[in-house]
This record gives structure tokens, sequence and C-alpha cells, in this order.
């Protein structure tokens, strides 16, 4: 419950206008990222389009929100997962948690909110359809392309990212604003579905987003005086300045091994990352082992081309169950928002005092949120393809030979128990979905032979 004095300060957002926006035989909703938009027949699930028109930072404007949810209402949880679109156009979180979301009638809606990449990736590639759409006037997203600064340039990475992101937020000023008028359009009904609780999330960029709104748009509300989101799950971004708790919404943060090596090249290596913190009844931190910035176990058609003419020498892109992380968070996420049953307490993986991860003898991290590839190994994972592979930010593995798995193992009997045994303490741990541990005994550890 707010303060008085918090209440004071507390900004309602304007109520915006929403159109439904249908789809013809020469106008079609514009998808960037279609991953795994062919399963939502599988689960009855429908995909519709709508324009948003209000004012944000007293300024008109009017973009796109796409919403996935159960074809027969009856269906929806009352959740809603939502995430702003990328940068680069498109969403990362419904590619980890869709299948996840459907099974439990949950809806996830993404928010156009960042006004360089809606208008270059959404608008610009169909101006009738999208001719409305419109921001405060600003730079495009073709235009910034060039000053985004690449892992490359180590001795100027600082420098060149903190300038280049204080250009991208001063383009963008609109969307904390979007943010909070699009939860009052799903509370409302105005899309179709009543959202009971909304967590706001994303990845990577639009992590980054995240974390700004809670350290600097958290006086925002909804027109009725209520707090937006009910929590806030900002996963595998650059981090920075540790999260503060909150009265009204809960946290959970996600990073992997690749946010880590990133880090450390950004801010400089230490042993304790400036991000890290206790929790505490709103908060947990979770670093991940063995997890690199993109998941390649389930890839759309798109990427399996794409990476299919890269040239690994000897290695091959990673097994590791990012989504799989993913569904026991987010599922603890909305336990902990509507039981106020705590998820489970943050662990962070090992450093070493110059700020090196620390290793087993296989390579792999030590500590963090534990998974059945790294306890059980088949293979060193490598969360940062070396350059000058244009996909350094996905990872790779060099699989264990044979000759390997029998000194470490012995027999595939005594591998396949001691990987029943790590999946059964995942789950007990809080960090698999019994439905996914099936999937990981199916393809992963009854495919192991030597």
């Amino acid at each position: 419950m707010s303060t008085e004095e918090e209440r004071g300060v507390h900004v309602r957002v304007t109520k915006p206008i929403v159109s439904f926006l249908p789809e013809t035989e020469t106008s079609k909703t514009i998808a960037y990222d279609l991953q795994h938009s062919d399963l939502l027949p599988v689960y009855d699930y429908v995909s519709w389009e709508y324009l948003m028109a209000g004012v944000a930072v007293e300024n008109s404007y009017c973009t796109r929100l796409l919403l996935r949810f159960p074809a027969d209402p009856a269906r929806f949880s009352g959740l809603v997962v939502a995430e702003p679109s990328h940068l680069w156009g498109g969403t990362t979180i419904w590619r980890l948690i869709n299948r996840w979301l459907m099974r439990n009638g949950h809806a996830w809606l993404e928010i156009d909110s960042q006004a360089p990449a809606a208008l270059d990736q959404i608008k610009n590639v169909d101006p009738e359809r999208y001719k409305d759409m419109h921001f405060i006037p600003c730079q495009t997203l073709n235009e910034f392309s060039s000053s985004i600064p690449s892992f490359d340039n180590a001795e100027e990475l600082w420098d060149n990212y903190r300038i280049f992101k204080e250009r991208w937020w001063a383009a963008t000023r609109q969307s904390p604003e979007i943010l909070v008028a699009a939860s009052h359009a799903l509370r409302s009904g105005q899309l179709g579905i009543k959202a009971e609780r909304v967590i706001l999330t994303g990845l990577s960029q639009t992590a980054d987003l995240i974390r700004k709104f809670i350290l600097e748009s958290l006086h925002l509300r909804l027109p009725d005086g209520c707090a937006p989101f009910e929590g806030f799950m900002p996963c595998q971004c650059d981090a920075g300045n540790p999260l503060p708790d909150l009265h009204d919404a809960k946290i959970i943060e996600v990073l992997g091994e690749f946010e880590l090596i990133y880090i450390k090249a950004l801010y400089g290596g230490k042993k304790e990352p400036s991000h890290r913190r206790a929790d505490s009844k709103s908060f947990r931190l979770y670093e991940v082992a063995g997890m690199s910035h993109r998941e390649t176990r389930y890839l759309s058609m798109a990427d399996k081309k794409r990476l299919l003419a890269v040239d690994l020498e000897g290695a091959q892109w990673s097994t590791f169950a990012n989504s799989f992380i993913y569904h026991a968070l987010f599922d603890a996420m909305d336990k902990w928002i509507t039981t106020d049953v705590a998820p489970p307490r943050g662990t962070t993986i090992d450093m070493d005092e110059s700020g090196e991860i620390e290793r087993d003898q296989y390579g792999n991290a030590l500590a963090g949120v534990r998974t059945v590839h790294t306890d059980v190994s088949t293979a060193k994972i490598i969360d940062v393809t070396p350059q000058p592979h244009p996909h350094w930010h996905t990872g790779t593995e060099v699989p264990f030979k044979d000759v390997k798995l029998w000194a470490v193992y012995k027999t595939v009997a005594n591998y396949r128990r001691q990987a029943g045994e790590a999946i059964e303490r995942q789950i007990k741990a809080g960090f698999l979905l019994p439905e996914d541990a099936e999937v990981l005994r199916r393809d992963t550890i009854e495919q192991v032979s030597f």
C-alpha cells in the first residue's frame, strides 16, 4: 500500500483509445519474429492486432499491440506476460515461454513502445496498414544502427555504449507511459480479455528498458491510481546498479554466463558485480550456469538456415535448455504474485578476485542455478562463441568424446542414473517443471550413448 507522500508524486497516465486492426487479403499483420507462431493452432490460440493511441510526455502517439491468447476466453487464466518489442524488432521472451504460456491459458502482449524500432520495423514495412502510427519525432532505427557499439571495441566499449544508450533513451521518451497505457488496455477489456495481473518483462535490450522503468518510472500509475504491473522480470541484459525493493510489485532478475562475461568487459572485472544484492520480500536474482544469451535448442527455420552456415570448427550449437529455466521462473513469479509463496532463493555464479567465472574440471561454471547440463556434463559449454563469428552471443558446446564419457561415467546406465538425480534436484530446487523434465529425459538423457 502506498503512503500519502508516495501518492502525492504519482502520475496517472492518460487513458488510451484502442482499435482492432483486422487482417484482409491484402493487409496482414507484420510479425517480425515468427518463431513458434506455428504452435498457436496446436494450443488453440489466436493472435490479434490493435492500434493504441493516446498522450504520453504531453505529446500524442499511436502504436501497435500484438496479443496472443486462448481462442476460448473461458480458458484465459487472467495473467498476461507483456514485453516491449526489441530494438531490432520482434520479441525474445515469447520465444522462450510460449509453450509454458499456452499450456496454462496465459496471454502474451507485444508492445511496440520504442519509437525508432516501431517505425522502421513495423510502420515502414507496411505504410498503408500502419499509417496512423506516430510518436514524438526522432531518429530512425536505421540512423541509429551505425552507432550501436559492438563487443569488438573492448577499450572503447563502455564510452560508446553509454553514449548510444543516452541517445536511444532520448528517442524513446514516450515508452514508459505507453507501457502503462497498454496495461490499462489489458485490464479494462479493450483488447477482448480482462487481465487480472500483468508481468512486464524483456530480454537483452528490452530488459534494459525494464530496468530503466523500475529505476525511473515507478511514479507512473494506471488511470485509477493503481500500480500498472504486479511483477517485473528483466532478463539477460548488462545489469548495472542493484534494483530496489518494491512495495507493490515483485522483481525477478535473470542473467546467464554470457551476461557476466559481457558485464566484465563493460564495467571492468571485479569480485562482486554491481547488480548483485540480497534477496528480499520482493526481489530475487538468478545467475544461470551454462546459459548463453540466446537459446539454440529450439530454433526457428530462419535461425536454422542462418546458423547452419557457420563453421564451428568441431563444436556444435548449445543444447542448453534456456526455455525450461524460464518456464520455471515465470511459473514461480505467477505463484509469488497470486499466493505470496516466495520463489527459490537467489543464487549466483562463483567468480574469482579478478572477476573471472570459476569453473570445474570440464570448464563449466560453478554455483549459480544448476541443471543437468552442468551437473552431469556431456560437453564443455562455451557461452560466448569466439569472434569473428557473426553469432558470438549464441552459445556453443564441445561434446565429450566416447572415451571421455566412459572415463567419467563408466556405463550409460550410470550416466542416466546421475542425470536423473540431477533433474530431480532441479525440480526440487524450483528451477524445472515436471512437464519439461520429461522432455529432458526423452530428448537429452536417453539420447546419450557411448
